[in-house]
């Protein structure tokens, strides 16, 4: 946990419900390796949650970083990260979670185009 009072470290929403993070939709993911990928890599500061359904379903499997207390109060914006079906993807963002997220580092490039909540809708709303 962070040392200064009200302080939040970053907090990544998984969609593990309806139909991401589930054998019916990606029979060939190991959705149970991906959460503890992630658990087990996102430091100390950072929080891992499990939600029903982020509603953008045809990017599965999508995981949201809400951004550190600090680096929201300086403008960040949660930030959407679509297909995150292999392992070492959930390596690279957890990695990037560990170094402070949005708002404090950019996302690597190995997890391709990040897009805030309003961008997200320009690319798909399929099934929104």
């Amino acid at each position: 946990m962070s040392a200064v009072a009200g302080e939040r470290g970053p907090r990544v929403r998984m969609c593990r419900g309806c139909c991401c993070g589930t054998r019916r939709k990606h029979r060939d993911v190991d959705h149970d390796a991906i959460a503890l990928a992630l658990g087990e890599g996102l430091g100390d500061d950072a929080e891992l949650l499990t939600v029903d359904c982020l509603w953008a379903c045809d990017l599965s499997n999508v995981v949201v970083v809400n951004p550190s207390t600090t680096a929201r109060s300086g403008g960040a914006r949660p930030a959407w990260v679509r297909e995150v079906n292999t392992v070492e993807r959930a390596r690279e963002l957890a990695a990037w979670v560990r170094r402070g997220g949005p708002g404090v580092v950019p996302p690597p490039a190995a997890l391709g185009e990040v897009h805030t909540a309003a961008g997200l809708r320009r690319v798909s709303n399929a099934g929104w």
